[in-house]
C-alpha cells in the first residue's frame, strides 16, 4: 500500500532519518499486515467492514493502464481471499479496529495525506 500513501516515509528520509517512523504491524488468522500510516489501516477496516464488496473489475480504456484488466491489482485485490469469508471477517475487523486505536496514539502515525475512495486506482 506504499502508493496509497508514504508521507511518513518521505518525511523520515528528508530528516535524515532523526524523525519517528512508526510501522504497525497485524497478525491475524495466519495473515501479517504491515501499515505505514493510519490511513492505510483506515482504508483496511474499510475494506473489511464491507460485507459485499462491489466489482472491482477495471474499464482498460478509461485510462492508459497499459494491460488487460487481469494483469492489474490494487493492494486489495492482493489480499487473501479467505480473510473474507463470514467466519474470519468479523474477528478480521476487530483486530484491525483495536490496532487502529493503538496506532492512532504513535506520534508520526496520522499523515496529513486525504483518504482516497476506496476503490480508486491509483489512490491519490
Amino acid at each position: 500500500m506504499k502508493y496509497v500513501d508514504d508521507e511518513q516515509f518521505i518525511r523520515y528520509e528528508h530528516s535524515s532519518k532523526l524523525a519517528p517512523y512508526a510501522v504497525c504491524v497485524v497478525d491475524v488468522c495466519g495473515f501479517r499486515f504491515f501499515f505505514h500510516s493510519v490511513m492505510q489501516l483506515e482504508l483496511c477496516v474499510d475494506y473489511y467492514s464491507r460485507e459485499i464488496q462491489p466489482s472491482s473489475r477495471l474499464s482498460v480504456y478509461s485510462q492508459n493502464f497499459g494491460g488487460d484488466h487481469w494483469e492489474m491489482q490494487r493492494w486489495f485485490e492482493q489480499l487473501p481471499l479467505y480473510l473474507l469469508e463470514k467466519s474470519k471477517r468479523p474477528r478480521v475487523v476487530k483486530v484491525l479496529e483495536r490496532a487502529l486505536a493503538e496506532y492512532r496514539k504513535q506520534p508520526g502515525a496520522v499523515t496529513t495525506t486525504p483518504k482516497p475512495d476506496l476503490y480508486s486506482w491509483s489512490g491519490k
